[in-house]
């Protein structure tokens, strides 16, 4: 969002200029971007996560089949 006053670039969802302060309009347009950002942001950090997650998993299933295997052959 760039600010009417300074024209300084702002973050998207910011309420104030991040540098003269003065107050940002807040259009229905501009409200329903925003949701729709954070939407996409927060869908992202998931997909995110869940990766982190699967890669976790993957390597604790490697790391359980190494020791079974281990177990197996000195056995």
């Amino acid at each position: 969002m760039i600010c009417p006053k300074c024209h300084n670039e702002n973050r998207y969802d910011a309420l104030t200029c991040d540098f003269c302060m003065a107050p940002l309009p807040m259009t229905k347009e501009r409200k329903l971007e925003i949701a729709k950002k954070k939407k996409i942001e927060k869908k992202a950090k998931l997909n995110k996560s869940l990766t982190k997650l699967l890669g976790l998993l993957i390597g604790l299933f490697i790391i359980v089949g190494i020791v079974v295997v281990v177990y197996l052959i000195r056995k």
